[in-house]
């Protein structure tokens, strides 16, 4: 997993990656019932971590008004995995 930095444009900043999983690779994942490929969000924010295969979920964890996350994200996704707009 490739981590950077995403960033508010004001003050906030969290360290973040993102990794495509796909059961066939990751044997755990078909044991744990998945079908299909998708996309694990890692956001580390004041000491925590939190991670998810929703992004959406991640910015509702984080303090304050975090919805910016969700679009540096889905960035994230598309530079590093490759994922179309």
């Amino acid at each position: 997993m490739n981590f950077e930095r995403i960033t508010d444009g004001e003050a906030t900043a969290y360290t973040a990656g993102v990794e495509r999983l796909h059961p066939d690779v990751d044997k755990c994942l078909k044991r744990e019932g998945y079908h299909s490929e998708g996309t694990l969000y890692v956001v580390m924010a004041g000491g925590e971590t939190y991670a998810s295969h929703d992004r959406f979920a991640i910015a509702r964890e984080l303090p304050g008004d975090a919805s910016w996350v969700t679009d540096a994200l889905r960035e994230l996704e598309r530079d590093y995995i490759g994922v179309p707009q």
